[in-house]
């Protein structure tokens, strides 16, 4: 029988998928993905919640303040990739103002990102309950909801639900990886595979490294870093955004990749190109272990962004 455990690390994945996705639209201005994302929640909802929502819509078009409802339980949220304290003030206020309050005991707000750290009281005029650490939901308290279930039959139906209506999902767990999913398994594969345990004393300084140390290819990795930014920066900022790697995985992570880093470019006689290239196949291989295609470019230039941040090729301190 499978797991919970394996349940839930599949779930994490693919609200991980969920969210960067989002992220990444919003900031090119694509908000498509909130509206269609109204039915995927009222169902998944009601799946961990036990909820009977719908989509508002189909009671009243454009509903104010509110996307999904349940008249028998007097439940309703608002669905939103707006996550800043002033657009949920807005949602407040017009429920207010058409008096929805009267009709709906509960008010959830559902962000599609990761919300932020409220401090700011909500002002509801004494109306209804609205507590910014309750009411305020994430992709985090559904997963945290899904893990207290016990019943691994729900568990697994509610694995399936995500599996078939997530389309990014579709795609990254057949035989190719997209962009994301290549970089969200290279950081999970780097923070729980690294063996050796002595540290190298480094110092950081990327204007060192690429105009001095490196002088004869400075130009090639410029090149090569500013044309992958290009295409995957948006990605990784978003993806760290989501996955706030702790203090302790970080560190792991950056053992691993300088200690790697060094091995191959001591083979490639100090030539950092060339070491890159090995690095970015290393690795590729080391995550297709699995059977996935991964995005070797994806690779490479998250490797980039570690040579910055001196992660790779790190400087180290003469004795």
């Amino acid at each position: 029988m499978i797991s919970k455990e394996f349940y839930l690390k599949q779930i994490v994945e693919q609200f991980a998928n969920l969210v960067i996705e989002v992220e990444i639209l919003n900031n090119i201005n694509l908000y498509d993905i909130n509206i269609m994302s109204e039915d995927f929640y009222a169902q998944l909802l009601n799946k961990v919640y036990g909820y009977n929502l719908i989509n508002a819509n189909k009671l009243k078009k454009n509903m104010t303040a509110i996307d999904l409802i349940d008249d028998e339980a007097q439940v309703c949220f608002q669905v939103t990739s707006n996550n800043d304290s002033e657009k949920i003030k807005s949602t407040i206020d017009k429920f207010i103002e058409n008096q929805q309050y009267q009709k709906y005991k509960t008010l959830y707000i559902i962000l599609l990102v990761k919300k932020k750290r409220y401090s700011k009281k909500i002002d509801t005029k004494n109306l209804f309950d609205f507590d910014i650490n309750k009411h305020i939901l994430d992709y985090t308290d559904i997963i945290k909801k899904i893990s207290e279930i016990d019943d691994i039959k729900k568990i697994s139906e509610i694995y399936s639900f995500l599996s078939n209506n997530l389309t990014i999902q579709k795609k990254s767990y057949t035989t190719d990886s997209n962009e994301v999913q290549t970089i969200i398994d290279l950081i999970e594969y780097l923070s729980k595979n690294r063996t050796r345990t002595n540290s190298i004393d480094t110092f950081t300084d990327p204007q060192y490294k690429i105009e001095k140390r490196f002088k004869d290819f400075s130009k090639s990795l410029i090149k090569q870093y500013t044309m992958l930014l290009s295409i995957y920066g948006t990605a990784l900022e978003s993806i760290n955004k989501v996955l706030e790697i702790d203090e302790a995985k970080d560190i792991i992570i950056k053992f691993y990749l300088q200690d790697e880093s060094i091995k191959q470019l001591d083979c490639c006689n100090n030539n950092p190109i060339n070491a890159l290239n090995q690095l970015t196949e290393y690795f590729k291989n080391k995550l297709s272990t699995n059977g996935k295609k991964y995005d070797a470019m994806a690779i490479k230039f998250y490797l980039l962004n570690q040579i910055i941040e001196c992660n790779v090729f790190p400087n180290q301190y003469s004795n």
